[in-house]
């Protein structure tokens, strides 16, 4: 199964190169110089130069320049485009611009009724550059990173937005400063993204939304606020316009840098209801992610934004996933990823935390080469594996769902150490969590079952 998800991945890959490279000769967007204005700050704004070359042009250079390129509008790259751009290009947003730097041309909000993908963009290759925001922080949703100045995307916040698009490549790129996501991208096929750096950025660095179908990513690092890299099938409406299921996804080699201050991989299946009432299963299906470092919890539940108890949670329900598969990776679980009470105080019922937290229906979940390290002592709730509801209320407050219920049918094991043990006795610290209408109120009666645990050799 594996290596069949690797080998139509690389074919496709290389089917996007191809089409990249029947572009006429790049141009350089030098061209273009007589379109740079000047701001009121004396700053050379290239804007409007770059849009012209793009719009006139099938390959686009951006040559190496001792100044920034500095843009104060968002770019739009129409289909069957080359953009490349020299690794000493610096593509600046201009400071106090709150829109996104970059997106394709046609884009569709599937936020309140699904999307069509009917007129795709299609064949966008971005090569090449440092792409940088002027932010010290994360400026919060609809603060920065939005589609237009009206927010008429919502759930749209990052540097680059690539929606409703078949057939893109984004290799060799820098982000810098980025005060939402570095990339965001949902209602997509085809997709290939490696060789991607984030310095000293704020919150996601490449979100991934739903309706995505074949995407393959290889070689991320940097240092990024919430997720190296996330897979938000569901999502909130604050961070998504894309609400479907990824299907056939490779993401391998994964480095967070140490200073980045939220070590987790966001992995969201769910139910998304539709204003009409109708609904999309926004499930995981054959994906593999391996040889990750520095993260330390993988997240693979639903989850609604948090609620008042009384007032109740928005609609959806557990979501669904198949054969996901965890390889070589290394976990140093040294206290859980939310320093919140229940855990911190390893509540008995409510206070388990793990490297794989799982809250879905899952056909088959497989973990290969996988070392965890775990501090009992310290946290005696703490597991290689739980599956089940969360639950942390503060007052009437909820963060999570706990009437939540998953089951996963098999899980398998293959060279998998916890605290040295040998795979067998991995078993022990596989955690199905149980509530029983923890608060007397019917509200937290969830439960997790594993029916099947395998030991292959």
């Amino acid at each position: 199964m594996k290596q069949a998800i690797y080998e139509k991945l690389i074919r496709m890959k290389e089917h996007n190169l191809s089409q990249s490279m029947k572009t006429a000769e790049g141009v350089s967007v030098e061209r273009y110089r007589s379109l740079v204005r000047v701001d009121e700050c004396g700053i050379n704004i290239w804007s409007d130069a770059f849009q012209q070359a793009i719009n006139e042009n099938d390959h686009i250079i951006i040559p190496a320049s001792k100044e920034p390129y500095y843009v104060d509008k968002t770019i739009t790259v129409p289909s069957n485009k080359y953009i490349e751009a020299h690794c000493d290009a610096l593509i600046r947003l201009k400071a106090g611009v709150k829109t996104l730097l970059l997106r394709n041309e046609n884009n569709e909000d599937g936020t309140h009724k699904a999307e069509t993908f009917d007129a795709p963009d299609t064949n966008i290759h971005i090569s090449g550059g440092r792409w940088e925001e002027m932010l010290d922080k994360r400026a919060g949703y609809g603060q920065s990173g939005m589609y237009d100045a009206e927010r008429s995307y919502y759930g749209v916040s990052t540097c680059m937005f690539f929606n409703n698009v078949k057939n893109l490549t984004l290799e060799n790129l820098v982000f810098i400063h980025t005060g939402g996501f570095g990339i965001q991208l949902g209602n997509v096929k085809n997709v290939v993204i490696e060789n991607i750096e984030f310095k000293q950025c704020f919150a996601d660095g490449i979100h991934i939304n739903g309706n995505t179908e074949k995407i393959y990513i290889y070689n991320i690092k940097g240092q990024v606020g919430d997720d190296l890299v996330a897979f938000n099938m569901y999502d909130w409406q604050n961070s998504s316009v894309d609400f479907g299921p990824i299907k056939m996804a490779w993401c391998e080699k994964l480095e967070l840098y140490p200073e980045s201050g939220y070590k987790a991989f966001r992995i969201q299946p769910g139910l998304y209801y539709y204003d009409d009432g109708s609904v999309v299963d926004c499930s995981l299906e054959d994906a593999v992610i391996k040889d990750v470092k520095g993260i330390n919890t993988f997240k693979l539940y639903f989850q609604t934004p948090c609620y008042d108890v009384e007032e109740g949670r928005e609609p959806g329900d557990t979501g669904t996933g198949n054969n996901i598969f965890f390889e070589d990776i290394t976990i140093d679980l040294t206290g859980p990823i939310d320093p919140l009470r229940d855990y911190t105080q390893s509540d008995p019922v409510t206070g388990s935390f793990a490297g794989f937290e799982v809250g879905a229906n899952i056909q088959n979940l497989y973990f290969e080469n996988i070392t965890v390290t775990l501090y009992r002592e310290k946290y005696p709730m703490s597991f290689f594996l739980c599956v089940g509801p969360k639950s942390v209320r503060d007052g009437k407050l909820e963060i999570f769902d706990p009437e939540i219920n998953s089951f996963v049918e098999n899980v398998y094991l293959k060279n998998v150490h916890i605290n040295s043990e040998d795979t067998e006795n991995s078993k022990n610290y596989i955690h199905q969590i149980v509530f029983d209408d923890i608060y007397n109120d019917g509200t937290a009666t969830g439960k997790g079952v594993i029916k099947n645990i395998i030991v292959q050799k």
